[in-house]
């Protein structure tokens, strides 16, 4: 089976790909454009109504939103790759914490960073972008190298893949746990199989 994903390669969908390198799963990439109008075509809106990318298509299943879309690849592909703790598993609890940790609050943070704003932090849902950063880089202070110790995650690739554009365009601190973090990440030979798809 080919997984089929709607990418741009200035885009989230970078992560998608990337992720579909880790599982090693054979896919296509169907390329779309911000400025030919094809996210707002009929096709490509019946896919996802929001007109974004990534948006994968396997088989029958269509998947849109990135968090959404690793949570089913990692667990579909779990024989492929092992990058999710399966549902009995104890540690699933936290794995979905941190994987959605990335649009509930790192997102957020992220867009607060860029758009120079405050906000009240009883009242935003990531507290802003001070609270975001703490809580990541106590985390990743710990002598481990990734969120589960030395087990890659496809949590670790959502949160790390976030953090390393964070960090590279000044929206968070390049702190030294949350820097050699992403260096780790970024070290990974299936981040860069996907990094040269994007620049080729």
């Amino acid at each position: 089976m080919t997984v089929h994903l709607y990418y741009n390669p200035q885009s989230r969908a970078v992560m998608t790909l990337w992720l579909l390198e880790e599982l090693g799963v054979s896919y296509d990439l169907k390329m779309v454009d911000y400025e030919d109008g094809s996210m707002r075509s009929e096709a490509f809106m019946a896919l996802n109504p929001m007109g974004k990318i990534p948006v994968i298509v396997d088989g029958e299943t269509v998947v849109t939103e990135t968090v959404a879309i690793a949570l089913y690849l990692a667990d579909k592909y779990k024989d492929n790759a092992d990058l999710a703790p399966g549902i009995d598993d104890p540690r699933r609890g936290e794995y979905l914490r941190w994987i959605v940790f990335q649009a509930a609050s790192i997102e957020p943070a992220m867009l607060q960073a860029g758009m120079k704003f405050e906000t009240n932090q009883r009242s935003a849902g990531w507290g802003n972008v001070q609270l975001v950063a703490k809580v990541l880089e106590d985390r990743l202070s710990l002598a481990n190298p990734y969120l589960f110790g030395d087990w890659f995650t496809a949590a670790d690739l959502i949160v790390g893949g976030a953090l390393n554009w964070a960090i590279q365009f000044g929206m968070f601190p390049k702190t030294p746990a949350i820097s050699a973090y992403a260096q780790r990440i970024t070290e990974r030979p299936a981040f860069q199989r996907a990094f040269a798809t994007q620049n080729s």
